[in-house]
């Protein structure tokens, strides 16, 4: 993923931090409103599929951050 300037670099890491405080959001109201009903005895249910799935999609944008904070320490190092 190359990107063409500086200023593009932050305005995507900005999104990313936008859409990952949405995802500590869901996190936090999902975990209050289901914690009980996740017994690590019954993995396969949909609450736990449903957990599985956005936990896929953080690590996913944790990701794209760490790459594109990488690209803007690159940038300013040059």
């Amino acid at each position: 993923m190359m990107y063409t300037n500086t200023m593009t670099l932050f305005e995507k890491r900005n999104s990313l931090f936008s859409e990952r405080m949405k995802m500590d959001k869901f996190f936090t109201m999902f975990l209050d409103k289901f914690e009980r009903k996740m017994d690590p005895e019954k993995p396969n249910t949909p609450i736990w599929k449903l957990y599985r799935q956005k936990h896929a999609e953080y690590c996913k944008l944790n990701q794209e951050i760490r790459n594109v904070e990488y690209w803007i320490k690159k940038e300013a190092n040059v």
